[in-house]
């Protein structure tokens, strides 16, 4: 039995080395896993480390364009408000240019209206005013619109006046005044009318073949009272007749019929009535004062006359309405600028 027994504390001895073996495998196992675990840490460490040191990078990187983004948008923002203050400045310049353009076309219709009373340009002006007003936009422009369209419809609804024509006739009767005769023209003796009238008057001249026989006495004598009948004339005077004007006179007196007409041609193309009819009864009176009472003398009178009854006057409208409220809104806009 002590045998058995030795052998059994054998077997639990050799039992246990392998067991303190297996310990030390394992312990040896632990190590190397401790270690590998170890390296493991370390190598995640310097992995987070890493990725850290990326994250910071990435977040600091982001942060740059994200201000730079931001310095961007800040950027076209001012340069996109400035383009659209551009914009705007370019469209106020330019509708104030339209602006003055169409107050100086009303400013030239009222004053040619006023002072020459010309309706037909007065019209064509606050046309082309509307024309113009068109391209803009605006409660105040609609009213200058308005006023120019009841503007046009009073002007339009004048009556007409041929100032042209009245012009043009004044132009040919001055073109006619040196063919009135003047007093005493008609009573002028033979050797007074001037050489184309003799000319025209005179006797036709004799042919060859009766040039031999002017020496006959009959032809003599004949010649010589005919002489003699032109310098001697007995006439019936039944009223005192007008003494020859002289050279100075005649021209003064067709002068001053021509001035009388030029100066009613003039204050007919200022619209002035009054000094119109006033020249050319001024002329009349020349006329009758100073110039034979003939045929073409009374045609020409009749002339003057029809010049006379033409009628001339007419209520001009007020049309700076549409030039005052133009005015005022380009005041408010010079204002708001």
């Amino acid at each position: 039995e002590l045998g058995r027994e030795l052998g059994r504390a054998e077997g639990i001895n050799r039992e246990l080395e392998r067991l303190i073996d297996n310990q030390q495998d394992m312990a040896d196992s632990l190590a190397a896993l401790r270690g590998q675990a170890e390296d493991n840490r370390r190598t995640l460490e310097a992995t987070l480390a890493a990725t850290s040191r990326s994250q910071a990078a990435l977040d600091t990187l982001e942060a740059q364009q994200s201000a730079n983004r931001k310095q961007v948008q800040q950027e076209l923002a001012i340069l996109a408000a400035s383009v659209e203050d551009t914009r705007r400045q370019m469209g106020t310049v330019q509708d104030d240019w339209v602006l003055e353009e169409v107050a100086q076309l009303l400013l030239l219709a009222n004053q040619r209206l006023a002072l020459v009373g010309d309706v037909v340009l007065a019209s064509r002006a606050l046309a082309l005013a509307d024309d113009r007003l068109q391209s803009l936009a605006g409660p105040q422009l609609l009213k200058v619109r308005r006023a120019l369209k009841a503007e046009q419809a009073a002007l339009a609804q004048l009556p007409k006046v041929d100032v042209d024509g009245l012009a043009l006739t004044l132009a040919a009767l001055i073109e006619q005044v040196g063919e009135l005769p003047l007093k005493g023209d008609e009573d002028r003796p033979a050797w007074q009318v001037p050489a184309d009238a003799a000319a025209l008057t005179a006797a036709p001249e004799t042919s060859p073949d009766a040039a031999g026989n002017d020496n006959s006495l009959s032809q003599v004598g004949r010649k010589v009272l005919d002489d003699l009948s032109d310098l001697v004339r007995v006439r019936r005077v039944d009223q005192t007749r007008v003494p020859k004007l002289t050279d100075a006179q005649r021209f003064l007196a067709y002068e001053n019929l021509r001035l009388h007409l030029l100066s009613a041609q003039f204050v007919l193309l200022r619209r002035q009535p009054a000094l119109f009819k006033e020249n050319l009864r001024q002329a009349r009176q020349w006329l009758a004062g100073y110039f034979e009472p003939v045929n073409v003398t009374g045609d020409y009178d009749a002339s003057l006359v029809a010049l006379q009854n033409q009628p001339l006057v007419v209520t001009l409208p007020d049309i700076s309405g549409s030039l005052v409220l133009l005015q005022a809104e380009i005041q408010r806009r010079e204002a708001a600028q």
